[in-house]
């Protein structure tokens, strides 16, 4: 079922510029594990993988982000391979396959976000070297409680390591 956690941990670590042994160190684990773990030759239990993140800095949040890229891109290497059924390589209307993946994504995103009470909502991709960003709302605004005027948007998250300042709480 996840093939690929050694493949996401190999790619993370490189990312971060650390060797087998530097994170080994960090890890309080062996490099020899560390190398069977990413060569898929051993499993990680989710203890072991709890020290790998932790050593990284990675939370699982992002390490599952990161091993979903790394799925999607394994999977369209799969369809490109001669011997694939036809049309496949392609998709339909000639898009990439990283960029059907992509469209899917975002599609099923905006689908959950419409069927919501307030939807309002923005998000993330990859897509090769490139970070897509993009926000959903709707094109025509309910009207807020006055009947005239839209909806107030929803109120903006304090930046991190920000307090709210103490003062009356505000009415809904």
């Amino acid at each position: 079922m996840f093939a690929l956690i050694g493949e996401t941990l190999r790619r993370l670590r490189r990312d971060k510029g650390l060797t087998l042994e530097d994170l080994g160190k960090s890890a309080e684990l062996g490099r020899g594990q560390l190398s069977r773990i990413e060569n898929s030759r051993q499993e990680a239990t989710l203890s072991t993988l709890a020290k790998i993140l932790g050593a990284q800095g990675v939370s699982r949040r992002e390490f599952f982000r990161r091993y979903d890229m790394v799925e999607s891109e394994a999977l369209a290497v799969e369809r490109q391979q001669p011997g694939a059924a036809p049309g496949e390589a392609e998709g339909e209307g000639n898009w990439p396959q990283e960029i059907q993946d992509v469209l899917n994504r975002v599609e099923s995103f905006v689908d959950a976000t419409l069927h919501q009470p307030r939807p309002v909502a923005q998000g993330a991709f990859e897509v090769g070297d490139l970070v897509v960003l993009f926000r959903v709302l709707p094109k025509n605004p309910e009207p807020g409680p006055s009947g005239g005027e839209p909806a107030a948007a929803p109120p903006k998250a304090p930046a991190p390591g920000t307090r709210r300042r103490p003062g009356p709480k505000r009415k809904r």
